[in-house]
């Protein structure tokens, strides 16, 4: 009897841990430093690092269930905002970065109610001439990440999947991330769409995990490739892409952006002599997390340019063309190392070639 009892404990002991007696993590977590652990929070400190590290602005949220923000970090909050049934809105947020310790960011975390379309949240000197934004508002043209470009490279904290609910994240390898300038101030040009038949309170907030500066081994920047004209006739079913040089690094995340005519989404590596490695690989709309992170990182050496092409089935009566409402986009967004390999591809219209720049030069 006490034989029978033993075995079956040994053979669950031996399942719970991995080689030299260490644990195998379940789920999404990953073995760090010994412990499982969520991958975001993997430099979170025992005890609270940042107090007052949360700014929020409106009315107190309702149904979003959030846990404690970051111990290293800062959480932001959005105003709550109800939309008629179908109503589609797209505007300008502010928020200023609270006083943090760690200015490396590790992971991002979304929390969202259904309704959030999508939002690019960037940090972006302050204007000369106007100062800090009037929080959550906005001055005019703050939304755009281009706009005060000549002060520097916007640093983009999180872009999150299409019409995503519940939460998303962002995490780097061990040992990567992004260094914040916290003389910024974060701004967002955000898109709210209530696809119900009844109105809808849209929720949302952001939390930004940070490590010591002493952890960075490998500093991530964004990159982006767009094409920014294009139609699909009525009834039609029709690919976008382009093909943007690249300058070399290490892609360690991936996150396509269309609508919901999408039916598929591809990226491939291509080499000097036009061969094709498919690294990404997606199918129809969801509203489910479309970012791919990579450990290890994707190797960029021999790959000359990224191909990414977007499949879409237009059923609607209309021709479709890049916008909001029932029009489409296809955009490729992610983060490289190291951070002199940034870059940015745009295509002036579908089929025209494109133009791809080096941003990483000029930080």
């Amino acid at each position: 009897m006490g034989t029978r009892i033993i075995a079956p404990l040994l053979a669950l002991a031996a399942l719970s841990s991995g080689c030299g007696g260490e644990p195998l993590c379940l789920g999404s977590e990953v073995l760090f430093r010994g412990a499982c652990v969520d991958p975001v929070r993997r430099y979170e400190p025992a005890a609270q690092l940042d107090a007052d590290n949360v700014v929020a602005y409106g009315e107190p949220l309702q149904d979003l269930d959030l846990p404690p923000p970051p111990k290293s970090g800062f959480r932001i909050v959005a105003p709550p905002r109800t939309l008629a049934p179908g109503e589609e809105v797209s505007f300008c947020l502010s928020w200023p970065i609270p006083d943090i310790t760690n200015k490396v960011v590790h992971g991002g975390r979304l929390y969202t109610t259904p309704g959030l379309h999508h939002s690019n949240m960037v940090a972006k000197p302050l204007e000369a001439d106007l100062g800090p934004n009037p929080y959550p508002d906005c001055h005019p043209g703050a939304g755009d990440p281009f706009s005060n470009v000549g002060a520097g490279i916007p640093d983009v904290l999180f872009a999150n999947s299409t019409q995503v609910v519940g939460e998303e994240s962002i995490q780097f390898p061990e040992g990567m991330g992004y260094v914040l300038d916290t003389t910024r101030e974060i701004s967002t040009s955000i898109h709210f769409l209530n696809t119900k038949t009844e109105p809808q309170r849209i929720e949302l907030a952001y939390d930004f995990f940070t490590m010591p500066a002493d952890e960075l081994t490998q500093e991530v920047a964004p990159f982006v490739m767009q094409i920014s004209d294009f139609s699909i006739p009525p009834h039609t079913t029709e690919t976008v892409g382009t093909t943007c040089t690249v300058f070399g690094g290490h892609v360690v995340s991936l996150m396509p952006h269309t609508h919901d005519l999408a039916q598929g989404f591809t990226v491939d590596f291509m080499t000097a002599d036009g061969a094709a490695q498919r690294v990404y690989d997606d199918g129809a709309y969801d509203l489910a997390s479309d970012i791919r992170s990579y450990d290890p990182p994707l190797d960029l050496e021999g790959v000359t340019a990224i191909r990414h092409a977007c499949l879409f089935d237009n059923t609607r009566d209309i021709e479709v063309h890049y916008g909001l409402g029932l029009n489409e986009m296809c955009i490729l967004f992610g983060y490289i190392y190291p951070p002199v390999k940034q870059f940015a591809g745009v295509v002036s219209k579908d089929g025209a070639g494109c133009s791809s720049l080096q941003l990483g030069l000029f930080r």
